[in-house]
Order: structure tokens, then sequence, then C-alpha cells
């Protein structure tokens, strides 16, 4: 695949129509600068660009937020963004994703509070989103595989080496989870967020369910039982919700699997997407209350070039990683049309380095989306928010460079962060995992 090599916006913009897309681009980037508000709530953006639930992995033992995640948060709270979207935090401790996942509970709340006090005193009152979640097949809450699957796939059993006779999660283990996303939303209000997200999306538990055909009883087969746990759990998060503590998804509508094993994909070429179910589920997600959506595709331990095209990773990507960034913008857009009263903020803006403020001032001024988000780039460079606002676009020498170091700290059940920005500390944490 072509490396990112591209000078200058006529470089970028050819490049992309040589692989047969086009991109949104905007000279003026003063749309970015617009406040937004939520829905009909008292929360608003202060502007366009959104930090991603980033997951560091360095939480204390009990899922408090430790002194790296503080850094990381301050950072971010620093960094000029209009709206923070907090990172993955688990709803149980058998649905963490190892031993440094977030985990918010009756006992650590207050340790919470803290986190978005100090955030809020740091960055002026930016909206604070925190994101709930069920590792579902990821789960390692020990650091070693606990996997927690709604029905047998073979294309993830084969990859994550998943016994064909390993037990699927009974009917009542999910009957009690959306008693416990809205206990921890309740949790998350009092700690003085200004919203939750109930996670759908990358393959762990809720997004996985969607893809149940196979699964028998309530949660599996018709389209109602397939979206049943996710659906309850976003009511049950929804009754804590007010003008100011609003109910948030970062939402996967396909994941680029072949039918049935993954979600909205076209039966008869599963590069497309059916956009039927993911329409009608996001309707049903608006009339639970969902006001705010951060959008993604695919899932990073199984197809990662699908929502984060890379120069850098795991795999050599199987198509033009333009084609990547246009299918994340373009299902953002249908997304926003499909259901206006829902906020949107779309993703793969990264990829593109200094030209990424560019293209999400076009998406937005096209109406694509409302906002844009940034993950990896925040790793690398928190500030990026500040810069395109008050500085007219983004460092070339602070960008992130989409070499994957960050995910594969992850994977290697480390704490992480981008060590080739951000040096002190993770370039010695990732020279000790990789030499």
């Amino acid at each position: 695949m072509t490396k990112f090599t591209y000078k200058t916006k006529s470089d970028l913009l050819a490049a992309a129509e040589s692989a047969g897309v086009t991109l949104p681009w905007a000279d003026d980037l003063d749309v970015l600068r617009q406040e937004k508000r939520i829905g009909g709530s008292n929360v608003v953006m202060r502007n366009r660009l959104t930090v991603h639930p980033m997951e560091g992995f360095d939480s204390t033992p009990d899922g408090s937020p430790s002194e790296l995640t503080l850094r990381r948060a301050m950072r971010f709270a620093d960094g000029g963004a209009g709206l923070i979207w907090l990172e993955a935090t688990a709803v149980t401790e058998d649905g963490r994703t190892n031993t440094g996942q977030l985990w918010i509970n009756e006992t650590n709340a207050d340790e919470f509070a803290k986190m978005a006090e100090q955030m809020h005193e740091r960055s002026g009152g930016v909206p604070l989103i925190l994101q709930l979640t069920h590792s579902g097949r990821f789960s390692k809450p020990d650091n070693t595989p606990h996997p927690v699957i709604s029905y047998h796939n073979p294309l993830m059993n084969e990859k994550f080496n998943i016994d064909p006779d390993y037990p699927v999660v009974t009917d009542e283990y999910l009957d009690a989870l959306p008693e416990k996303f809205g206990r921890a939303a309740e949790l998350a209000k009092k700690a003085g967020f200004d919203g939750v997200d109930v996670k759908c999306c990358h393959k762990y538990l809720f997004s996985e369910l969607l893809s149940a055909y196979s699964r028998e009883g309530r949660y599996g087969g018709s389209f109602e039982n397939r979206t049943r746990v996710f659906v309850d759990s976003m009511k049950a998060a929804a009754v804590h919700c007010s003008d100011d503590f609003i109910l948030a998804s970062r939402f996967g509508p396909y994941e680029c699997l072949p039918y049935p094993w993954g979600f909205a994909a076209d039966h008869e070429n599963y590069l497309k997407i059916d956009w039927d179910e993911p329409d009608r589920l996001y309707q049903i997600m608006y009339d639970c209350g969902v006001r705010l959506v951060d959008m993604t595709l695919g899932s990073p331990y199984i197809n990662p070039h699908v929502n984060r095209p890379y120069d850098g990773g795991g795999y050599e990507p199987p198509e033009e990683q333009m084609v990547g960034v246009a299918r994340l913008f373009d299902a953002a857009a249908h997304m926003k049309a499909s259901v206006p009263g829902i906020t949107m903020i779309g993703t793969g803006y990264s990829y593109l380095r200094q030209f990424a403020a560019n293209a999400a001032a076009g998406a937005v001024s096209a109406g694509m989306t409302d906002a844009a988000g940034f993950g990896r780039m925040a790793f690398a460079y928190p500030d990026f928010a500040r810069d395109i606002l008050e500085n007219g676009g983004l460092d070339i020498h602070k960008v992130c460079l989409t070499c994957s170091k960050c995910t594969a700290m992850m994977r290697a059940m480390s704490c992480t962060g981008c060590p080739i920005r951000d040096r002190d500390p993770y370039l010695d944490i990732y020279r000790k995992l990789f030499g």
C-alpha cells in the first residue's frame, strides 16, 4: 500500500482520486470554531473538534484513575478540544479488558469525581463523556483470557484460540447487564461527567450480539433479540439523563466481516454495507434518548485497517488507505442523514496528518458530520485542537504517524501512549516491551 508521503493539498487529493474516492476539503477552518448544542440539552461542544475514547490501560488495580491516567486526561483537558470522550470504563470486574482498564463502581466513584472536577477546571468546563463497556470475548480481568462470548464465530474463535465447545454467555447473565449499565451511569452523573456512552462497537459484547444470528434464546436470531441487551442498557442509563447529563454511544454500524459473522454486511458482498438494520437500530437509539454518537467501523482486533487506516501495523492493508478513510467519512454522512437529531462525531481524520483540519472543516461544512474526532492524534498531539483553532492548522512535526506502536503496546498488555511524540514516559515502556 501507498505510504503517506503527501506534501501538498494537490498531492493528497490526487491520491484520493487515484484510489477512486473523494475527500471533503475546506481551506477556511472557521466552521470548526463553532459551538454545537447537543440535542435540546445544556451540553454544548465548545468547537467541532473532539477527543475519541482512547484507552491508556493504566488504571490502579481497583479500576481507579492512576497518576498516568490523570496525566493523559489533563493533557487532553489542556488541548483545546470542544468535547472529551473518556476511555472505556468497565461496568463489571469480569468485563475488564485487563487489569489496567478503568472500572467505575461504588468504592471508587469518588476518584472519578476528582478526575472530572480537575478536567472541567483545566478545560474551562468542556463536556466530558464517560464510556461504559463490557469487553465480552476480549475480557481479561486478571490479564489472562476469560472470554464472555455471545455465540461461536469461527473467524473470531480461530484468531483468539477459543474452543468450539467453550460455553456461550447465558441469557441470565445478559439479563443482569442493563441494571449494571444503569448503575454505572448513575455513578458517572454523581461524579460530575456530562454524559455516558453505552458502547456498542468493535466486537465487544453488545456489538458481537448484533450478529448473533445463530444464537438461541432471548438474545439471538431476530433483530429484536440481537439488539435487546443494548437497547435495555440504553434505557437503563437514560433514566439518569437530564438537560445537563446526556446519553451517548460509541457505535459501529458495520464490521466488514462476512455474513453471518458480521453485522450489516451485504450477503452477496461483505465489503458493502447493508444499511437496513443499522438504520433501524439508529432510530431506536434516538428513541431511547441517545443524542450524541461517536461512530466507528470494523474491529481493531480482526481488521484494524477498517477502523483506523495506517501506514504501519500487523499486516499489509488489503486496500488503499484513502479508501478506508473515505468509507469512514461516508458512513458518518449516511448516519447523520438517517437520524439528524443525533449529533454525529466522525472519525478517520488522524490518518490525514497535517491535512486533517481541512478535511474536518470540509466534512462539517458539507453536512457530512457535526464534528471530527481524533484518537491516535490525541495520544501523539494532545493540543491538536488548540493548534488548529488558534494557529490555523497542525504542525507536521507533531502529528500522529499512524505507525500503530500505541496499539502494539496495548496488545502486549501494557499501558499505552505514543512512544514517538510523547517519549517520556512511553518510549522507555515501549523499549522494555519490544527491545
